[in-house]
């Protein structure tokens, strides 16, 4: 009988838990378009429309050297971000994380690409601190057996024989990498991506009984061999939101971003680019359809950079659809595609990473959006980095308003620059070791860091060296032609 009883009262306790299980299960499955329910109001998919307009008569933009440089020049308007600090070039490292395309990793190892056996490989070793207060850091190298430390040879750090660990621990005062915000010289277009084909991102919300109204479209770049940069740390996923600003994927799902504010804010943390941030209903359930947002990666519109595009056209304000607005965020991507072309090195190309641009095409009544309420801008992941162009409060929100809703055909540039450049926010080390490996063999080296910063991606870094072990040949060089 008792038996009986833990059988029935397990059944009824497990059917409901397999019931929410297979529930989320099929939510989970991507539908026929590729997309997968994640949320309500959230959708994610791997499946984004690739468009080159350079065969459609499209000339790409060539982006200054002087524009894309991260210093401010001494003359001329002051770039709205953290105005009456100096400006200065930053010093680009590659390396870090796992993405070396990001210019502004904290950690950077190189070395020699190859070497023969009983050569002497150098390593160099660059830590730098891109954040806004000074953080202490503890930097190790563990050689692997391949390699034998050449006695005396390291720089600033010391080498442990038993652990075969080389270490530094010390603090770098902040380099202050942020954002500042200005109107371009070089306007780029504004493109309806309805005209090449890309899918209205509200249609699938209305399909399925949503309105589209606070919803939001995740974008998987690394399985389509891309990334993206924004202060210094390499995204493969955006999330783009109706409400006309682009986020991180895991910005996206702790704060909805409902309605505008100012940028930044600790309050309501997380990657945010805000080209037109405002309350938007698209239409859907009891509203009329009504505007739409859509998004895809161009090639074609700067060169030697494939880029995110993500539009919003003629997008209604919630509870007042003649105010329609269209705007455009295009964001730099890295990858094969972006930075193999032959009309731009790869010094330039690397340069460019984390820039982005916001494009304006028309807004309906200015005055009204500023009643209304709204914002350009742009935020770190912590809150604690950004800047805001221009903003009109709503919501009861205090701060007070700035700057005017931009023209149509305006482009604004957002780059970042070091703040803090002459501060002593990089170090770098050296050291040498004997490689013992025979040829072939491929000898795998890591430098990790870890620091005090609160943000877990800034926390700890790595950066993996790869030596390969080849005998060297040297052929002799005949100088002189023939009679």
């Amino acid at each position: 009988m008792k038996k009986q009883t833990l059988i029935r009262t397990l059944i009824f306790v497990l059917l409901p838990l397999l019931a929410v299980a297979l529930a989320v299960q099929a939510q989970e499955q991507p539908n026929s378009n590729g997309l997968t329910i994640i949320g309500p109001g959230q959708r994610y998919t791997e499946i984004i429309p690739v468009i080159d307009i350079s065969d459609l008569d499209y000339h790409p933009a060539q982006i200054p050297m002087t524009e894309n440089s991260s210093f401010i020049p001494s003359t001329g308007p002051t770039p709205l971000g953290r105005s009456g600090q100096a400006l200065h070039p930053s010093s680009f490292q590659s390396g870090g994380g796992s993405d070396p395309n990001n210019p502004y990793a904290i950690i950077g190892k190189t070395g020699p690409a190859f070497m023969q056996p009983d050569g002497t490989a150098r390593y160099e070793i660059t830590l730098a601190n891109y954040e806004s207060i000074t953080h202490t850091y503890r930097l190790t190298d563990t050689l692997p057996p391949q390699l034998t430390y050449v006695l005396d040879s390291a720089s600033e750090l010391v080498y442990d024989p038993a652990t075969r660990t080389l270490s530094w621990q010390g603090a770098l005062s902040p380099g202050q990498l942020d954002y500042v915000i200005e109107e371009n010289s070089i306007t780029l277009p504004y493109l309806d991506l309805a005209d090449f084909g890309a899918v209205n991102l509200c249609d699938d919300f209305i399909a399925n009984g949503e309105s589209c109204d606070d919803v939001t479209m995740t974008f998987n770049l690394g399985v389509n061999g891309y990334s993206t940069n924004l202060y210094g740390e390499v995204l493969s996923q955006l999330t783009v939101s109706s409400n006309g600003l682009i986020l991180a994927s895991d910005t996206a799902v702790s704060n909805p971003y409902t309605h505008n504010q100012w940028l930044p804010d600790t309050a309501t943390p997380g990657f945010a680019l805000a080209g037109l941030w405002r309350d938007v209903n698209m239409g859907g359930g009891d509203t009329p359809q009504n505007g739409r947002f859509q998004a895809a990666i161009i090639s074609g519109l700067v060169t030697g950079h494939d880029v995110f595009y993500a539009q919003w056209h003629d997008a209604p304000q919630a509870g007042d659809p003649d105010l329609t607005a269209r705007h455009a965020i295009a964001l730099l991507l890295n990858g094969d595609a972006s930075t193999s072309s032959a009309q731009v090195s790869a010094g330039s190309a690397q340069a460019m990473a984390g820039h982005a641009f916001f494009i304006y095409d028309n807004i309906s009544d200015p005055a009204q959006m500023v009643d209304q309420g709204y914002t350009i801008g742009v935020a770190d992941k912590l809150g604690t980095r950004g800047a805001t162009y221009a903003y009109s409060p709503c919501c009861g929100d205090p701060q007070p308003p700035q700057g005017y809703p931009p023209a149509s055909g305006t482009t604004l540039h957002l780059r970042p620059v070091l703040f803090g450049a002459e501060n002593a926010y990089s170090r770098t080390f050296s050291y040498e070791a004997v490689v013992n490996a025979p040829v072939p063999e491929t000898i795998t080296s890591t430098a990790v860091a870890t620091s005090s910063s609160p943000d877990p991606a800034l926390a700890y870094a790595w950066s993996t060296h790869y030596l390969y072990v080849r005998w060297q040949t040297y052929l002799p060089l005949v100088i002189g032609g023939g009679e």
